[in-house]
C-alpha cells in the first residue's frame, strides 16, 4: 500500500527540558510527579552546574507530563529531537555519526534511551539541522522513532 502525503508524518520525538535549582531531592520530586500520573520516563540526561541543573526527559505522554510539571511550578520547554535505533553491531553508533558528519551536521548533545521499544538500543540526539538529519538518516536505512513508538515500551 502506498503512503499518501496526508497519512505521512516525519518521525520525531519531543523532549522535555527543565531548568532546576540544585537542591537535594529535586530530581526525585520531579520523577514522583511523573510516576504519580503513570508517565514512563524513557530517557533522562542531567547536566549539572554549581547552582542549577538542566534535566532532559523523553516520556511516553509529553502533554500530560508538561501539564503536571507546570501545575507543580516546574518550568518546562519542549523541543523536537531525533531518536535513532542503533543497529545491533559494534559500529552502530559510529555508523550514525558517519551519516551525520557526511552532511556536516553537528550533534549538540546526545544520550541513550533506557527503554527499547523495538528491542534495539536508541540514541537520542539534538542536532543543528533536524529535518536534514532526519531525512539523511532515513535515506541511510536507520529507523527513527516516532512518539507513537514510545507507548510500546510501557506495555
Amino acid at each position: 500500500m502506498l503512503k499518501t502525503e496526508k497519512d505521512y508524518s516525519d518521525p520525531f520525538v519531543r523532549q522535555l527540558s527543565l531548568f532546576l535549582e540544585n537542591h537535594v531531592g529535586k530530581l526525585r520530586e520531579i520523577l514522583r510527579y511523573l510516576t504519580t500520573e503513570d508517565i514512563l520516563v524513557h530517557a533522562i540526561s542531567v547536566i549539572d552546574s554549581a547552582d542549577h541543573a538542566i534535566v532532559r526527559l523523553v516520556v511516553d505522554r509529553v502533554g500530560t507530563a508538561r501539564q503536571v510539571l507546570h501545575e507543580n511550578g516546574i518550568p518546562v520547554s519542549v523541543n523536537p529531537i531525533l531518536a535513532i535505533e542503533v543497529p545491533n553491531e559494534r559500529a552502530g553508533l559510529r555508523m550514525i555519526c558517519r551519516s551525520l558528519i557526511q552532511a556536516e551536521i553537528n550533534i549538540h548533545y546526545a544520550y541513550p534511551m533506557l527503554t527499547r521499544p523495538h528491542g534495539f538500543g536508541v540514541f537520542i540526539v539534538h542536532v543543528d539541522e533536524n529535518n536534514t538529519a532526519r531525512q539523511l538518516l532515513m535515506d541511510d536505512g536507520f529507523k527513527l522513532l516516532d512518539e507513537s513508538d514510545l507507548g510500546l515500551a510501557g506495555v
